[in-house]
């Protein structure tokens, strides 16, 4: 359970995070929506993936231990390890699509005739 809550802090921190990058491209320095998805997507990458990747790597030993009195400790490092790595490409990948799906500028253009 509490590497699960460890999960969660972390996942949503990310999202957020890119979530608000998106809105300064857009907002503050004017971008079309998928130029500001890009961008974002871009400079956010390498954070997230740092962080990902420091905490699997203080992890690994949690989750390789043999001894007996670390049941608990590898639980908890299994389970976040299996997280952050599967939700760290959902994060870098789906947040941007589901931030494009609700706010995309809808405009119909009708052609003229």
């Amino acid at each position: 359970m509490i590497g699960f809550l460890m999960l969660i802090g972390i996942v949503t921190t990310n999202a957020i995070v890119m979530v608000d990058r998106i809105n300064q491209n857009r907002y503050d320095k004017g971008m079309p929506i998928r130029e500001a998805l890009v961008e974002a997507g871009k400079t956010r990458l390498r954070p997230i993936l740092m962080t990902a990747f420091a905490t699997i790597a203080a992890l690994i030993p949690l989750a390789l231990t043999t001894s007996s009195g670390t049941l608990i400790s590898k639980g908890l490092a299994i389970t976040v390890i299996g997280g952050l790595t599967s939700s760290t490409l959902l994060t870098l990948i789906i947040v941007p699509v589901i931030y494009e799906f609700f706010f995309r500028d809808v405009r119909h253009e009708t052609k003229k005739a």
